[in-house]
């Protein structure tokens, strides 16, 4: 069991897009415990703009309605004064270096790598990947949320 007081979570993926705003938004929804609070953010920073004509984009957002879930259609990066204030970092995807996080200006003492695969430009069925991305965020932050209480 972790247990933690009055502590932040960092959800973190590629691009703060899709990965790490559905682990959000479930932690948000399943967790009852105000000890906690999440936030996310992505290494690399998205365009607004650039989203418009991104068909996976357009597939994450399909099927994220089907599960009730909205996108924020920006992203948030990371910075050294975000890091400073989080206790747990969880790395949601399985294309970033979890070594990055353990260095001086990470103030917490743990980092949680959950490898989920992200949509690519050339997969063929994006919503097929986006459905079984989002049922692996949703099982994992459960099992999270069940630890915290």
């Amino acid at each position: 069991m972790i247990k933690m007081k009055n502590k932040t979570i960092l959800f973190v993926c590629r691009h703060n897009v899709f990965r790490s705003q559905v682990a959000e938004e479930f932690f948000n929804r399943f967790n009852k415990n105000k000890k906690y609070r999440a936030m996310s953010a992505g290494l690399i920073s998205y365009k607004k703009e650039d989203l418009k004509n991104d068909k996976g984009y357009k597939s994450i957002k399909k099927v994220g309605e089907k599960f009730g879930l909205r996108f924020r259609g920006k992203s948030k990066s990371i910075n050294s004064s975000i890091l400073k204030k989080i206790d747990l970092i969880i790395i949601v995807a399985d294309d970033i270096p979890h070594d990055m996080f353990n260095n001086e200006n990470v103030s917490m003492g743990k980092v949680l790598v959950w490898k989920v695969r992200d949509i690519r430009k050339n997969d063929k069925d994006m919503e097929k990947i986006a459905y079984n991305s989002i049922i692996h965020i949703e099982k994992k932050v459960k099992k999270l949320v069940r630890k915290l209480k």
